[in-house]
Formats: C-alpha cells, structure tokens, sequence
C-alpha cells in the first residue's frame, strides 16, 4: 500500500468528451461537481455546450486524509438539475512525497454504462 502525503491539491477540470445526451431538445449545460471528503466545489455550467463542454475554474482542495477525489458532471436545468455521469481518481498515485502533476482523462459512467471521459488536471503539493 502507497503513503498518501497531506497537502494541497490544484483542480482544473479542463473539458469533456460525453457520450450520454440528458435534453431530447435543445443543448445540455453541463457543470463539474467536485469532493474530496467535506470539501466541495463546482464549476459554472458551459450553456449550450452539449457534448463538449470546457470550463476554465481552478480549486484548491487540502487533503489530509483522503483517498478519493469524486467528480459528477450534471446538466445544469430548471428544476432539478440531471446527472450525466460520474467518475473518481484515487488519491495515492498524486499526493506523493516531492508532488506530482497529474493530466488525463478519467471515464464517466452512469447506471454501470459509460458516459464518457472527464479531462483533467491536478497539481499536488505535500506540506512540508
């Protein structure tokens, strides 16, 4: 088992490739989720982006003792707003001793189906 280090997190999610459409008309207006533990953030919605959002927000999350990092990408309606899928990275292979820069992609899915991929990336810094 890898020692996950304390310290800080940086969060970009960058864009998304979806394969699940929650509108019949129009385009979604989809948003990112974030949680790590009782940490939590949120992206604007990409209006009228469908398929292929990008955001440009920036979070900063400190893990302490975590393990997992949850994304959620939700069409943005009036109402209540509708998963489109979601996705998780483990944090051990990130929060190492010296940090590390992370910049991939993680799958989506929804009821067990794919959904598509999340892009993202992730700076860590371990406190010193």
């Amino acid at each position: 088992m890898q020692f996950c280090q304390t310290g800080k997190l940086i969060v970009k999610p960058t864009r998304a490739n979806l394969t699940r459409k929650t509108d019949l008309f129009g385009k979604m207006d989809p948003y990112v989720k974030i949680e790590m533990g009782s940490q939590n953030a949120r992206t604007k919605a990409h209006d009228n982006a469908g398929k292929q959002p990008s955001w440009f927000d920036v979070f900063e999350f400190n893990r302490t003792n975590e393990d997992v990092i949850n994304f959620s990408l939700y069409d943005d309606d009036i109402g209540k707003d509708e998963l489109i899928g979601s996705g998780s990275i483990h944090l051990a292979s990130i929060c190492v001793p010296g940090g590390k820069n992370f910049s991939d992609s993680i799958n989506l899915k929804y009821k067990d189906e794919n959904a598509g991929e999340l892009y993202l990336e992730i700076q860590f810094y371990p406190n010193k």
